[in-house]
């Protein structure tokens, strides 16, 4: 199997081949689950996902989290039950542990406004 892979309903993955990585999409996310099964447990070790099959991945991630593989990365696709900037800058705040976003995000929670100056906030 190859290290690195993409699977999706949302055919704007295909974009990820021009990069080298193998990339399955079909619309149907019952088949795009079996494939991030297939993938997981064949030794794959970064497996690109989106929205779309989120829970599905959740239990892919508990299966998983004593090992080092696979890496499940999330790729924000801008879909409309997403906040694309928010997710992001979430991922952000969780990889390095401080808000480095410009300007005018907040989330549901509240704790900061930054009013279109770079800020670091402690998370």
């Amino acid at each position: 199997m190859p290290e690195i892979v993409a699977c999706s309903t949302n055919e704007s993955f295909i974009i990820l081949r021009s990069v080298g990585i193998e990339v399955y999409v079909d619309e149907n996310r019952n088949n795009v689950e079996k494939k991030l099964a297939g993938y997981a447990s064949s030794g794959s070790k970064i497996i690109i996902y989106d929205v779309s099959t989120e829970d599905y991945v959740q239990q892919l991630l508990e299966k998983y989290e004593e090992q080092m593989y696979p890496i499940f990365l999330k790729l924000p696709t801008g879909a409309k039950q997403e906040d694309t900037l928010l997710e992001l800058k979430t991922l952000i705040e969780k990889s390095i542990g401080i808000s480095v976003i410009w300007g005018g995000i907040t989330n549901d929670k509240s704790r900061y406004y930054n009013k279109g100056i770079w800020s670091i906030n402690r998370c």
